[in-house]
């Protein structure tokens, strides 16, 4: 063989190689139509209706299954900017808030029974609330929220978290009523080592304190003694005894709790020392 003939043998080998795929994607093919053939001559007319109700069951749990997803990218996106703006500590930006509401629209058109997504507009409307706040008392914001609040807590009753938000968002419309009382004692009941019912129960005692200083709330001692014990809420519990200048009553509650239960029994604070 010379070598001016190796191209053309290069080419008849590519021929053979391509000819043996087209036979073979050919009699694939026509297996699959024989197939199909067979199988519709064979089916009863059961058979095609339950083939059918399966396609039809496969479709929903698609469309179920790829809404979910959608809808958890636009709840972490929502995430992430709430875990940003608290530890930053200020007021977003009016687009971070658009862009963060319209994320969390998404994903409640996608879902809008989903107890978290409601909740999770709750919190945006908070930090709205927050961040208008210097230029007239945000009622409205406060009021959808604890709408939301709500709905969530009807849809997922033994959720704590809910009781204690709703709490909050009382104690911002300065509703210190029945209501806020009934909240109290279901976040209790729910959580009653939960962090967020420590901190919005001890909100709510130091309130109370303010407008009846001489009745003691009932579950503030409680909260207040577990809420600096928690590693999870002792920085935000000792920011309430602060800003409502209760150190003299924190004080006394260690003192008494150190004298009946022992001093390794109660933490132990900078402002609470004698001398």
């Amino acid at each position: 063989m010379t070598s001016d003939t190796a191209p053309e043998v290069s080419r008849r080998r590519r021929r053979r190689r391509s000819r043996k795929r087209a036979g073979f994607g050919a009699r694939v093919i026509g297996a699959l139509r024989f197939w199909e053939k067979e199988w519709f001559r064979r089916a009863t007319r059961t058979r095609l209706a339950m083939t059918a109700g399966l396609l039809v069951l496969l479709g929903v749990l698609a469309w179920h299954a790829a809404s979910l997803g959608l809808a958890h990218l636009q709840v972490l996106r929502v995430e992430n900017s709430l875990a940003h703006w608290t530890k930053q500590g200020r007021a977003p930006s009016a687009s971070s808030l658009q862009q963060a509401f319209a994320a969390i629209d998404r994903a409640i058109a996608l879902h809008p029974d989903n107890p978290y997504q409601l909740t999770l507009r709750a919190r945006l409307l908070g930090w709205r609330a927050f961040a208008s706040a210097g230029e007239e008392f945000p009622r409205a914001e406060y009021e959808q929220a604890l709408a939301l609040y709500r709905r969530a807590a009807a849809l997922r009753p033994l959720w704590p978290e809910s009781w204690a938000e709703m709490v909050d968002v009382k104690l911002n419309l300065g509703e210190v009523d029945g209501e806020l009382e009934r909240f109290l004692e279901r976040a209790d009941t729910l959580g009653p080592y939960t962090p967020a019912v420590h901190i919005a129960t001890v909100r709510a005692g130091f309130a109370q304190l303010q407008r009846y200083p001489f009745q003691n709330p009932p579950l503030l001692e409680k909260h207040l003694l577990r809420g600096l014990q928690d590693p999870r809420s002792r920085r935000q519990v000792l920011g309430l005894v602060e800003q409502y200048e209760q150190q003299a009553y924190t004080c006394r509650l260690l003192a008494r709790i150190a004298r009946e239960e022992g001093e390794s029994s109660v933490p132990k604070l900078s402002f609470c020392r004698k001398g």
